[in-house]
């Protein structure tokens, strides 16, 4: 019982991530390409995308923006025919962007405030996988200056520092039963720091080629004294004393290569790959304030793997107001099959976009886009809780953008 108990003790909170919480969502252009796009949009967000473009606006800019990723899982347990829904879920990442400096400058300055990482799964206290997890949700706060310089016309580099703020709020089940046959429950609040740092060189010719590097550090976020509390008979209430909490978290680094090239007078063309370096994902530790016989420290193992993407998408500039995209991909899961979690049904995804920009005046432009993800279905048995079943999850992801330039 301690085993069940304990060694899944809301066993990966904040690490949602897989690929299900890394939200690429920052600009708008680029979730019309699927994400592509790094090398090709030179605009506030590339303090995000990659921070040694940003020199090469001819103008300074506040954007805004935002999306609505809609998150559904199902689930089936193996050797049965019901089928269990997450239920439905909003999760709002943001994006606020503002660029300084002289125009046409050696130099610019800019600082962004994003989420790079977030989302929210609710499966309700009755599934079978409810001793695992009953509800996530978790946001990570990226707050970043960044300062971007040209060495040539053609050749820029920028870096920004990041510090990190992250919110959690995770429960499930606990085997421990009232009177009328409801279960225990166990929820973990907190709010964690961390710090990083984002790097990237850029390079073009006129308007016929650029080429994107960009290298998005590791963030170890820890969190201290978060709370936890437990809800259980009276009885047992000894066993399970609300308290605080202690973990260490690590979100993981990021490099990036994209490169854009027309296709025509008015079509360009983007391509990007990434690296995602989530084999830094070894395990989970749970530091409690308070133990007992029942509740110790925790260790959860993970073992992830490096995550590869790579998209493409087409930019069809109308006219000079008008612009409209579409884009695909194709995402390797980090995650390995015995340590699939309900946080993290995680497997590898396809991806599909469409976007469009509009010009209101030569201030005034607002963006917005659609991206569907298709994570395919995948049945595995979890190594520690011995749930086996199978996982199918649908992501769509609508946004928008507003830009003020001067």
């Amino acid at each position: 019982m301690k085993r069940l108990l304990l060694s899944l003790l809301l066993a990966s909170p904040i690490l949602l991530h897989a690929q299900g919480s890394q939200v690429n969502t920052q600009s708008q252009k680029a979730v019309g390409m699927a994400g592509a796009g790094s090398a090709l949009f030179i605009d506030e967000t590339s303090i995000f995308y990659n921070p040694g473009a940003l020199v090469k606006m001819d103008h300074n800019a506040i954007q805004v923006g935002g999306s609505a990723i809609m998150y559904r899982s199902a689930f089936r347990e193996a050797g049965s025919t019901q089928v269990h829904d997450t239920k439905f879920q909003v999760s709002p990442p943001f994006g606020a962007y503002a660029t300084f400096g002289p125009k046409n400058s050696w130099w610019k300055a800019g600082i962004g405030v994003y989420t790079p990482f977030g989302g929210s799964v609710d499966w309700g206290k009755e599934w079978p996988g409810r001793f695992s997890l009953t509800h996530l949700s978790m946001r990570a706060i990226y707050i970043q200056p960044t300062l971007s310089f040209k060495l040539t016309e053609q050749f820029s580099v920028g870096g920004g520092f990041i510090y990190n703020i992250g919110l959690v709020d995770l429960g499930r089940a606990l085997p421990v039963f009232y009177p009328d046959g409801t279960a225990g429950q166990a929820t973990l609040k907190g709010t964690g720091s961390g710090t990083g740092y984002n790097v990237g060189v850029h390079y073009n010719l006129e308007d016929q080629f650029a080429i994107s590097l960009s290298y998005r550090s590791k963030v170890v976020t820890k969190l201290e004294g978060g709370d936890a509390t437990f809800e259980v008979p009276a009885s047992l209430a000894a066993n399970f004393p609300n308290g605080k909490f202690d973990a260490e978290l690590p979100l993981p680094s990021t490099f990036n290569i994209g490169i854009a090239f027309p296709l025509s007078d008015k079509v360009k063309a983007a391509i990007d790959g990434s690296l995602i370096n989530y084999d830094i994902y070894k395990e989970l530790v749970f530091d409690y304030e308070t133990n007992t016989p029942v509740l110790s420290d925790t260790r959860s193992v993970k073992k992830y793997q490096n995550a590869f993407s790579g998209k493409a998408g087409i930019n069809y500039e109308v006219n000079d107001a008008l612009a409209l995209r579409v884009g695909a991909g194709y995402v390797y899961t980090p995650v390995q099959g015995k340590y699939v979690y309900p946080e993290t049904p995680d497997n590898n995804r396809i991806m599909a976009a469409g976007g469009v920009s509009y010009k209101f005046n030569p201030k005034w432009e607002l963006s917005a886009a659609y991206v569907f993800q298709k994570i395919l279905a995948r049945t595995t048995t979890n190594a520690e809780t011995a749930l086996r079943g199978t996982y199918e999850t649908n992501i769509h992801a609508p946004g928008i953008s507003v830009s003020y330039k001067w």
